[in-house]
């Protein structure tokens, strides 16, 4: 068994090892801007052009000759050369490569990992850092989610109040969803656009797109905070530091979540000049906007949102989203981009939604109006909370949830599915260190599921791997999950640890589980 993740569509495993010495030459016939040491075509690394090969694919040959790539693009060189590194634990100070044919290429082209930075705000070196991760497991889309409730993460030139006002909050809530205790200290950051440019840069050299999610018409209070004016009634309010409604119920506020005016000429041209200034940051060919949980009960009362009903002819204060969702369609597609937007667009089915749309399905089950858009020819990314919510503990979803993912459990036919992606939602991760906690053996697992044909997955030899592979996790110095907490067995501790979760203690697991690495050393 070839100790690889994730594990490749056709091996064959040879008797002997070839061992490449440390900084060996590679001779390659494809610009590899990562790889400084360039060698003659007598190197023992040799990288061949194929361009009959696809995008992502790679053939790989490790024998007495030394290692032989095959590929057409920068993508499947590179993904052949993380191979090479794992098989030969150079993580972990080794350099036996088992002789070895492998060709390999993904089922899925959108292999991704959402990280939110509105709710904790972690920096360029952690990105980075995470950025290098995929790329270790061939993930190639990093969607970025950047504004929200409680914080706008991103440098918008013509609204500069967006972070000079919106980037900020004066408490932050802790305990978990149901616990109203507050931490009375200022939080903040945000990413210049030079900052954006360098980290898109980044993640390009190591063949990652970046998707960035500008939330409308819901999650937008920290830009309400910005510009008041944005909204159905112009009421001076703060950036949030709660997540959820529990403090507001206890503080008397109702109306917390509200949207953006859709009857205002100016809310909707602030929507498309920030998309404007956005898309010239990321050249990746989709763009998110949200669309999820949207309120529309200030809309119901609105002169402006009324006058627009009465102008389009509208039923209900819903065809206001659709005909937003549909013009954002038509504008990105303009300007040569394909829109996404969370499953929450299609609540009233999928007569008036643009078919151009991507829909990203998050819920936890079947969702109806999901199986109908893809029934109908419409594209799906698959990111339901049961499989790929990473910011759920592992006592609610085991690496299993995720490992064992099928779009058939929901209802979708595989070939309506571009791709599938894990999501790390930080209300209650504070710190770099807890994403990994979360993130890991998961996106392990995510990289399986995404890679590998559902026929050729086997969860128990792909955790047999995995255990094998956790030296090198340790030298890269990534705080993983431990075995007992990420495959929880005992139910009712499980039931104990969802209960804190959600009400006192949402590190009770990330806690436990550095006692348990503390305990082994």
């Amino acid at each position: 068994m070839l100790n690889l993740i994730p594990k490749p569509s056709a091996s064959k495993e040879f008797k002997g090892i070839y061992k490449l010495e440390k900084n060996a030459p590679v001779f390659s016939e494809i610009e590899l801007a990562l790889v400084q040491n360039s060698g003659d075509e007598n190197a023992p690394v040799k990288i061949l052009s194929d361009t009959s090969l696809a995008k992502e694919e790679y053939r790989l040959t490790v024998n007495e000759n030394g290692i032989l790539i095959k590929a057409s693009s920068q993508a499947g060189a590179y993904y052949a050369l993380q191979s090479v590194r794992m098989l030969g634990r150079f993580d972990e100070g080794k350099n036996e490569i088992p002789y070895v044919e492998i060709s390999d290429k993904p089922q899925y082209k959108w292999r991704g990992l959402a990280l939110d930075e509105s709710r904790h705000f972690f920096g360029k070196d952690s990105i980075k850092a995470l950025l290098d991760d995929m790329f270790r497991l061939k993930l190639n889309v990093f969607h970025w989610h950047l504004t929200d409730d409680q914080g706008w993460r991103i440098e918008i030139k013509k609204y500069p109040l967006l972070t000079e006002i919106g980037s900020k909050r004066a408490y932050t809530q802790l305990g978990g969803w149901q616990c109203s205790r507050i931490e009375n200290k200022e939080y903040g950051g945000f990413y210049t656009q030079e900052d954006i440019k360098e980290i898109v840069k980044y993640a390009s050299e190591r063949c990652i797109s970046i998707m960035p999610e500008i939330d409308v018409p819901a999650h937008f209070a920290a830009a309400l905070a910005s510009y008041p004016n944005l909204a159905c009634r112009n009421i001076k309010r703060d950036v949030f530091g709660a997540f959820g409604s529990k403090i507001f119920q206890k503080e008397g506020i109702k109306d917390w979540n509200r949207p953006i005016c859709l009857g205002k000429k100016e809310s909707l041209e602030f929507i498309f000049d920030v998309y404007e200034e956005v898309m010239s940051l990321f050249p990746f060919e989709y763009f998110h906007v949200g669309g999820d949980e949207c309120d529309v009960t200030e809309w119901k009362t609105c002169p402006d949102c009324q006058e627009a009903l009465r102008e389009y002819g509208f039923k209900d204060e819903k065809e206001l989203q659709k005909k937003l969702t549909n013009e954002l369609c038509a504008f990105l597609e303009s300007k040569g981009k394909h829109m996404v937007a969370w499953n929450d667009v299609l609540r009233k089915g999928i007569d008036n939604i643009d078919k151009n749309t991507v829909v990203q399905q998050w819920l936890p089950g079947q969702d109806k109006n999901t199986k109908d858009f893809a029934a109908n020819g419409g594209k799906i990314i698959m990111s339901n909370h049961r499989s790929f919510y990473f910011d759920m503990p592992y006592a609610k979803y085991p690496l299993s949830n995720t490992y064992d993912f099928s779009p058939s459990q929901f209802g979708v036919e595989k070939e309506n599915v571009i791709g599938v992606e894990g999501e790390l939602w930080t209300e209650w991760i504070r710190t770099f260190s807890k994403i990994q906690f979360m993130a890991h053996p998961r996106m392990e697992a995510l990289s399986e599921a995404a890679w590998t044909a559902e026929e050729n997955r086997d969860f128990t030899e792909f955790y047999s791997r995995y255990n094998g592979y956790k030296g090198a996790l340790d030298k890269l110095g990534i705080n993983y999950a431990e075995n007992e907490i990420c495959m929880p067995k005992n139910p009712l501790k499980r039931l104990i640890i969802n209960g804190k979760f959600f009400k006192g203690d949402p590190d009770f697991e990330f806690t436990e589980n550095n006692k348990l690495k503390e305990n082994r050393k």
